[in-house]
């Protein structure tokens, strides 16, 4: 029978489970050995991992390439806070002068969704991303991330400073209006009894100066080369219409319902683009600030809150093609899953790391699109269109835009 043995860098040595047939990298994978750290001989010649299969009579030997102790992720010290009939675990790597310990806390169904309330509630006291008497215009989508934060307002805005907040849904898009999704987001805005704004397809035409209706001109991109664009422009527009309803009310801040692992991704972009972006949890671009309420809470952790406090509002449907995204997008979001794996808590270092970030890059520097009258940022590196937007200049482009 095959056997497969792993040689550490700290003077270890251990076989690893293995069966005839199986590929070597899922061998490396369900140890949590990592295949760019190794060299790998098979019957004392060396192989590539990826095409290797281990056989019946194989004697392969994987040898750690660097040295550090890899048992450090492999086998973490860990303190675990048990409780009965856990329905959820947080995790967090705890890194103290140079120690490693995971600590996991189970919650029983009352326990999680206190936590998840009380860290809603402390996020946004930390940063003071609600301040006293704050005019608020959120997104309301009817997608969990929206849906969820509008029922913890429900549940513990009484525990944050007194804001006045306006709902806004944009319409336009058969992917915004699925039904189901819409329904939500109705029903979340009447539980709070907040006012809740429409924006209408024409209202997208008019601020972006479209040639075409909206839904057609979204057609066209998902159905040619630029397809890739389909979610930028998408989020885009989102994010300008929100704008737009803010300042039509006379609004100062513009909410929007990104979870922990969205922003995390969002940085994973970041560090592998340059592109930039404003601050976490709260940013000032134009006359406009712009905060992330739910930043300290993953997706999994508001679909879990939504299935225990309102499941009603947790049946949404499938994404279209309208919000699917790209493969680039696909893997951003994979390795932000992948990096809570690796390292439970990453987002608590990252987000601090990028505050701190902040205070010594250059300045941002802030343009007004002469089309649609958004501030945007303007990037390093790459050549900047004279006063337009990415949007606006990409409808330019495609000729969808009576301005240009």
């Amino acid at each position: 029978m095959g056997e497969v043995f792993f040689r550490n860098k700290v003077g270890r040595t251990e076989q690893l489970a293995a069966s005839p047939g199986q590929p070597l990298t899922d061998v490396l994978h369900q140890a949590g050995i990592p295949v760019n750290a190794v060299l790998t001989r098979r019957n004392g010649q060396l192989v590539s991992e990826q095409t290797t299969v281990v056989g019946a009579d194989d004697l392969i030997e994987v040898s750690q390439v660097r040295h550090y102790d890899l048992d450090v992720t492999r086998r973490p010290a860990q303190q675990v806070y048990g409780t009965p009939d856990p329905v959820y675990t947080k995790t967090v790597l705890f890194d103290t002068n140079g120690s490693i310990e995971v600590r996991a806390e189970q919650f029983d169904e009352a326990g999680f969704i206190a936590y998840v309330e009380e860290t809603f509630v402390q996020s946004i006291l930390t940063h003071q991303v609600f301040r006293p008497g704050d005019d608020i215009v959120v997104g309301l989508s009817g997608g969990r991330d929206s849906v969820a934060f509008l029922t913890l307002l429900e549940r513990a805005g009484h525990r944050l400073p007194k804001v006045d907040m306006t709902a806004v849904t944009i319409t336009g898009l058969p992917d915004w209006e699925e039904p189901a999704t819409f329904a939500a987001a109705q029903a979340s805005g009447e539980a709070l009894g907040i006012n809740q704004v429409i924006v209408t397809p024409d209202e997208v035409e008019q601020v972006f100066k479209l040639r075409r209706p909206f839904a057609e001109a979204m057609n066209s991109i998902v159905g040619g080369e630029a397809s890739h664009f389909n979610m930028v422009i998408g989020h885009q527009v989102l994010r300008r219409m929100l704008e737009h309803a803010a300042q039509q009310r006379g609004a100062s801040t513009v909410a929007f319902g990104f979870n922990a692992d969205d922003l995390v991704a969002s940085l994973v972009t970041w560090f592998t683009t340059g592109f930039r972006m404003g601050g976490i949890p709260v940013r000032e671009i134009g006359k406009l600030r712009y905060i992330f309420p739910i930043y300290r809470i993953t997706k999994k952790e508001l679909t879990l809150y939504l299935e225990l406090v309102a499941p009603q509002l947790n049946r949404q449907g499938t994404p279209g093609r309208f919000t699917t995204g790209t493969d680039e997008r696909s893997m951003a979001y994979a390795l932000a899953d992948h990096l809570y794996g690796l390292w439970p808590g990453v987002d608590y270092y990252l987000f601090a790391a990028y505050q701190n970030m902040q205070r010594y890059m250059f300045p941002l520097v802030e343009r007004t699109c002469r089309v649609c009258d958004g501030v945007y940022l303007v990037q390093e590196g790459v050549p900047n269109p004279a006063d337009l937007c990415d949007v606006c200049e990409f409808f330019a482009r495609q000729e969808l835009t009576v301005a240009g």
